[in-house]
């Protein structure tokens, strides 16, 4: 059956430690801290190396912002000079400067294109074609401005998205421990698309609104300056406005965003985890559960829109109420025949371009707080530093003989350093091609113990070692690609059966790939299934059964072929026929590798050349199956605990 090749990544922490391995952060190791800065501009300049590989969409759409707010200005100062000069003909306004710059401008058009007539007609022509070629080119800057603005906004969301995603990804194990996936998601989605609004509005709106302001006030200090005067007495409202409300409105957005974060956490463990909430019947108590996050989430959005209602009225209020001044002063004047009628209606009209970016910029400062709340969050994940992180001087692998040493080995997880620890004291040395199973009550260390070798987290003191060589000074890229795990979960990605085989070896022949399907016994269900390897697996694998799901996963480690394997209860999945038919092909994989089995049921690691017994965190028991059994330690009380029901249910039935 021919295979394609997967197209594309599908890179989700936990399998990319599991198969191929996460090349982390070049430095030392440190201890995992938040480092981040509490300050908004500090996460802000920040922020902006990001937006500078795009300065010139930004700069593109200020200019044409700029140029769209600026063009429409022309039109009051057409309206004057056609009230004043060509309508009323009055002598004393055809001296005032925009008049006399629009008479010169119309009586030229005239000498260049006789044809448009002449005198009042003529001049009304010149206007208005005058008007209709500047509204064509405010179209054309109409365009570009939304254009370049969204290719800078829309750029930099794949900037930031993409080096938040290869940060997380040099995540130790202990991140994704202590954070719910619906969380960091959040960040994702709903952080980064508001840190994109700060690139869309403020930074191109404000150059845009900046640049319309000045030539705004501009104009009306020619047209009259001490009606300018009045009209400009709002501004220090307008910043008393912007510095009351925006560290408001900043606290209240990143109160909205935490506690969206913690709703998106619940909401994907609650929709990943639907069949246990069926199957106890917990679907009212989920509701209530839901209920109460969405309320609060929502009394903490009302708060923000509260906020954000009441500034925006504020200024609206300003806005409605400084026009009256200008035009109580403004009759005053005309009154006292100081003033034209057509100054008068010229300036109105520009007092709505005047006081439009002055809204705009208090507007802008609720879009600047959300967006800085935004951006300091994103930062907080940017400043978390990995606990398992390359050293400067780390080198390859290669070669591996298989030998894995632990001595004087003391691990505690991040959240309980100060507490009970998980391993102490463990030496251990296997030795290339051994078989060595590892078994021992709930909890006792054994899945802890073997994390410790791929380096899913450091140990706390002594080391662990690979043919002699500490894995802290080897890069993770090769100490992985050396390692083949099969976990007691398998993970699959929701693409085809065949992108999921190839994962941990992408370069795998096709004929590498049915050798290996059919060393797992996988080739048998694969050829049952509709569309073959083609066939898509849906989320987690979950169109598989876990017997055909473990498979898979086997057949991944066959495909890798590492020379130290790593079965963390394999073949717990598996019916009695499934793990029948793999069991002489697993022995197949062990053989000349190094392999550590972690198993509950002991009816499956009784052929292994020795088996480490693991009680609270140390080792306390080593030998072959019969050589414990003698010992009457823990081991044989672990036997007699899983097989005495087993000889007591044959003896009842043999009495019977």
């Amino acid at each position: 059956m021919a295979l394609r090749r997967p197209v594309g990544g599908q890179a989700l922490a936990t399998l990319l430690s599991t198969t191929v391995g996460m090349h982390g952060i070049a430095q030392d190791p440190a201890s995992r801290q938040v480092i981040s800065p509490t300050h908004a501009h500090s996460s802000l300049w920040r922020f902006l190396r990001f937006v500078a590989p795009h300065k010139w969409y930004i700069g593109g759409a200020a200019a044409a912002g700029a140029l769209k707010f600026i063009i429409p200005l022309a039109f009051p100062l057409a309206l004057k000079y056609l009230t004043d000069v060509v309508l009323a003909g009055d002598a004393r306004a055809a001296t005032e400067s925009t008049n006399r710059i629009l008479e010169a401008w119309c009586a030229g058009a005239l000498r260049v294109a006789p044809w448009l007539g002449s005198g009042a007609s003529g001049r009304l022509a010149v206007v208005g074609l005058s008007l209709l070629v500047l509204y064509l080119l405010l179209g054309a800057v109409s365009f570009f401005r939304s254009y370049w603005a969204g290719q800078a906004g829309h750029r930099l969301i794949f900037d930031l998205r993409y080096a938040l995603f290869q940060h997380i990804q040099g995540m130790s194990h202990s991140f994704f421990d202590e954070r719910r996936s619906g969380a960091i998601m959040g960040r994702f989605v709903s952080d980064v698309q508001l840190a994109q609004n700060f690139v869309g509005s403020a930074l191109t709106n404000v150059w845009m609104d900046g640049a319309s302001l000045g030539f705004v006030v501009y104009i009306l200090f020619v047209l009259e300056a001490r009606l300018a005067w009045v009209a400009l007495t709002v501004i220090p409202f307008y910043v008393a406005l912007i510095r009351y409300f925006r560290p408001r409105i900043k606290a209240a957005s990143q109160s909205v965003q935490e506690m969206l974060e913690d709703f998106s956490g619940e909401l994907q463990e609650q929709i990943a985890g639907v069949s246990a909430v069926k199957a106890f019947n917990r679907e009212q108590y989920e509701a209530r559960r839901f209920y109460r996050s969405s309320r609060t989430l929502l009394d903490l959005t009302l708060r923000n829109v509260a906020l954000s209602s009441a500034n925006q009225a504020a200024t609206t209020l300003l806005t409605s109420v400084a026009p009256l001044a200008v035009v109580c002063v403004a009759s005053t004047m005309i009154l006292h025949g100081r003033l034209s009628v057509g100054t008068m209606v010229a300036f109105y009209a520009y007092l709505g371009s005047l006081y439009l970016p002055l809204q705009r910029f208090s507007e802008l400062s609720v879009v600047v707080s959300n967006s800085l709340a935004a951006i300091d969050r994103i930062f907080e994940l940017f400043d978390i530093r990995p606990e398992v992180a390359e050293a400067r001087d780390a080198r390859p692998l290669a070669h591996v003989s298989g030998r894995v040493t632990f001595r004087d080995v003391d691990f505690s997880y991040p959240a309980r350093r100060n507490g009970h620890p998980v391993l102490s004291d463990v030496n251990l040395d296997v030795r290339p091609g051994e078989t060595i199973a590892i078994v021992g009550r709930s909890g006792a260390g054994k899945s802890t113990l073997v994390s410790l070798i791929p380096r899913f987290y450091d140990v706390c003191a002594g080391a662990v070692s690979i043919d002699g060589t500490d894995v802290r000074a080897l890069t993770l890229g090769t100490l992985r690609q050396h390692i083949g795990i099969v976990p007691q979960d398998p993970i699959l990605f929701s693409g085809t059966l065949q992108e999921n085989l190839l994962y941990g070896r992408p370069d795998a022949t096709e004929a590498e790939v049915l050798d290996a399907a059919r060393a797992a016994h996988a080739d048998a269900f694969i050829a049952q299934l509709p569309d073959g390897y083609l066939t898509l697996v849906g989320e987690r694998g979950l169109r598989l059964s876990g017997g055909q799901r473990q498979r898979v996963a086997i057949a991944r480690a066959f495909l890798k072929d590492p020379p130290i394997l790593i079965f963390d209860e394999a073949t717990a999945a598996l019916d009695s026929e499934s793990e029948n038919l793999i069991h002489d092909a697993l022995h197949r994989l062990m053989d000349g590798r190094t392999t550590l089995i972690i198993a509950h049921r002991l009816s499956t690691v009784m052929n292994a050349d020795r088996i480490v017994v693991i009680e609270q965190g140390t080792i306390c028991e080593v030998g072959r199956h019969a050589e414990l059994l003698a010992r009457r330690g823990v081991y044989s009380q672990l036997y007699d605990e899983q097989f005495r029901p087993v000889r007591t249910a044959v003896s009842a039935g043999a009495t019977a």
